[in-house]
């Protein structure tokens, strides 16, 4: 495969591609089998064994809001799993669940000069991995859980490049109905969210995913739009 690195451990395959994206061409991959410092969003630890873990560099032809690439991510990603399981659904802005458990998390990251040099997308899955330990019983899976199935993590990894690829040239050319995914997959439109907002406990309920990547809430009988850097979802109820 063009653009591709392999490591097998490697402190992060995000942090890789920021220090090295200058002299990287546009759509390089990088692939691990080990992070010793995998995170997510909000500095969360990546528990990793037996999963996917890579990142994806973008440098060519950045055009809009780059933030809506985690969700134009997360609809691929769907795009893929929903071929092996059920009850797949998303949940904004960059998490995918089966069966209300945590099964891929999208880590996307920007380098802005007086433009925007690059956009890195770190997706990290859980695919053969038998058992989480502790309270991650209770909020983690992975395919191998869901189904019984042991996966082949190279044909995986393939399939979830083409589907990627696939929706982002679309998204280039403004085709893309990544955005209708998220929304008739999401899984908080609808629902009664707590959140953090200026360190106060709020309750909202979720309206709507806004065609610029934000969330639509009612907070207080008013609808209120807010973007992940705003808040901090604490719970669904």
């Amino acid at each position: 495969m063009e653009n591709l690195i392999k490591f097998k451990t490697i402190p992060s395959t995000n942090l890789y591609l920021k220090e090295n994206f200058a002299k990287l061409k546009d759509r390089t991959i990088v692939l691990a089998d080990h992070q010793t410092n995998g995170r997510g969003r909000l500095q969360r630890n990546w528990k990793d064994d037996d999963d996917l873990l890579f990142s994806i560099l973008l440098k060519d032809n950045l055009k809009g809001n780059i933030t809506n690439l985690s969700l134009l991510a997360a609809a691929s990603i769907y795009k893929t799993l929903i071929k092996h399981l059920e009850n797949v659904k998303i949940k904004w802005p960059n998490d995918i669940l089966v069966n209300e458990k945590k099964i891929s998390g999208i880590l996307l990251e920007s380098i802005i000069s007086s433009k925007v040099d690059c956009v890195i997308i770190g997706i990290g899955i859980n695919v053969n991995t038998r058992d989480f330990k502790d309270d991650l019983s209770k909020k983690a899976t992975s395919l191998f859980l869901e189904t019984s199935v042991l996966y082949n993590k190279e044909s995986l990894f393939e399939e979830l490049l083409r589907d990627f690829f696939y929706e982002y040239e679309l998204y280039l050319q403004e085709k893309s109905d990544y955005l209708n995914i998220c929304r008739e997959n999401s899984y908080l439109i609808g629902k009664n969210v707590l959140l953090m907002i200026d360190e106060k406990t709020k309750e909202a309920r979720v309206l709507n995913i806004l065609d610029n990547g934000n969330i639509l809430l009612l907070i207080d009988g008013k609808e209120v739009e807010m973007n992940y850097g705003e808040i901090t979802l604490t719970g669904v109820y």
